[in-house]
């Protein structure tokens, strides 16, 4: 039962990463493109919140396997 539990958590957390992943993306392409310094801050900011997401999601995949 712990192995499937397992299992299903490891999925959960790869489909969390890649969306995380896939959402950096999208803010990076934006903060390429930004060229108002309010926007760029707020979407640095949210580069940054982004990236910890991913980090913290590949450290619980981590405990996880």
């Amino acid at each position: 039962m712990l192995e499937l539990e397992q299992a299903q958590l490891r999925e959960r957390f790869q489909t969390l990463l890649a969306q995380e992943q896939q959402a950096l993306l999208t803010y990076e392409a934006l903060l390429a493109h930004a060229i108002d310094p309010e926007l760029r801050m707020q979407v640095e900011l949210l580069c940054r919140d982004k990236l910890r997401h991913v980090e913290l999601t590949e450290r619980l995949l981590e405990i996880v396997d």
